[in-house]
């Protein structure tokens, strides 16, 4: 399936489940040899509830985004208000056998248009350091500047990288 025929758009509540499912069928393949599987799975369970998900799409400081390919949700990106001129890409992910063809970008960009238009200047991003595909994918897309560190969620030390790139 060609890029034209996928479509970026705004996230509803509809969206949630399918959301959830792009998520849990992502991050196995994603963080294999990464993030032990138990920890996989308490994160999956507290980040894409559909409570939490349906509180992301409301938050006011918050941009979501699906990407669409006939009728099908094959990935999605959030964006974070941070400060005044600063917003974070808190997730983006796409399914594992649509990756490579062009939608990750196009959630991105769809995401950085969005920011532009809020006047916002910087964005930042956090990724797995051992996550290779993911540092490629924002290191190709224009992030720089990466600054280990690490992040105690739910009792679990995340090695990470974090990324900033101009909202041009």
């Amino acid at each position: 399936m060609s890029q034209a025929q996928v479509v970026i758009r705004r996230a509803e509540v509809t969206d949630v489940s399918r959301v959830e499912h792009v998520a849990r069928a992502t991050w196995p393949v994603t963080y294999a040899g990464i993030i032990p599987d138990d920890i996989q799975r308490r994160l999956l369970g507290s980040w894409y509830s559909p409570e939490s998900l349906t509180r992301a799409l409301g938050a006011p400081v918050s941009s979501f985004f699906v990407a669409e390919a006939k009728g099908e949700v094959v990935g999605f990106a959030q964006f974070v208000r941070r400060a005044l001129d600063t917003a974070e890409l808190t997730r983006i992910y796409v399914l594992p056998d649509r990756q490579r063809g062009g939608i990750g970008r196009q959630l991105l960009d769809a995401g950085l248009a969005d920011l532009a238009g809020g006047g916002l200047k910087q964005l930042t991003v956090e990724v797995e350091r051992d996550n290779r595909n993911g540092r490629g994918f924002y290191e190709r897309a224009g992030f720089a500047e990466p600054r280990d560190l690490t992040r105690d969620v739910l009792g679990y030390q995340l090695a990470l990288v974090e990324y900033r790139r101009p909202i041009l």
